[in-house]
């Protein structure tokens, strides 16, 4: 698999199934959370972070909110919850400036509250970050073209909220 191929594969694959794989962290806050409020929550995520980039930028939707199945959650809830997550271009920022962009989105996570789960800088420009707090996820990546791509997605949580 082309190195960009499995980047793409990656980030797709470690956000959607990022609330099903969590094992440490607060779940009181998402065992309350419905599947609208978790993808109100990734929007804030990516919000935030777009705060620590230069005027100019501008997010593109990728593909919308999407929200997946946790039908094998490792964290001990029920089956039938769902994450919720959401991928943009990041727009209106040079190409050349990448390494530096991701470097301000990082700085602004490890100063707000999140943990490094990957980041394979300096041979990709990749970064994956967890909130301590509510265990939401978010990443970075450069494409193949240069194009940075922030994506953020939930935990598990109960599609209609608590019962």
């Amino acid at each position: 698999m082309r190195k960009s191929a499995f980047c793409i594969y990656f980030v797709a694959t470690s956000l959607l199934a990022s609330g099903c794989s969590f094992i440490s962290g607060d779940t009181d806050m998402t065992e309350n959370m419905s599947r609208d409020q978790a993808a109100e929550k990734v929007q804030e995520h990516i919000d935030g972070t777009l705060t620590a980039l230069p005027e100019g930028a501008e997010l593109e939707a990728r593909e919308g909110l999407l929200f997946a199945s946790c039908d094998d959650p490792t964290d001990g809830g029920a089956k039938d919850r769902v994450t919720a997550s959401e991928t943009f271009w990041v727009r209106g920022l040079p190409a050349e400036d990448n390494e530096a962009n991701i470097d301000l989105m990082y700085e602004y996570w490890t100063e707000n509250g999140y943990r490094t789960l990957h980041d394979l800088r300096p041979e990709d420009n990749f970064v994956t970050m967890e909130h301590e707090e509510d265990s939401f996820r978010v990443s970075v990546e450069t494409s193949n073209k240069g194009s940075l791509s922030l994506g953020a997605s939930s935990p598990c949580v109960d599609p209609d909220g608590p019962s």
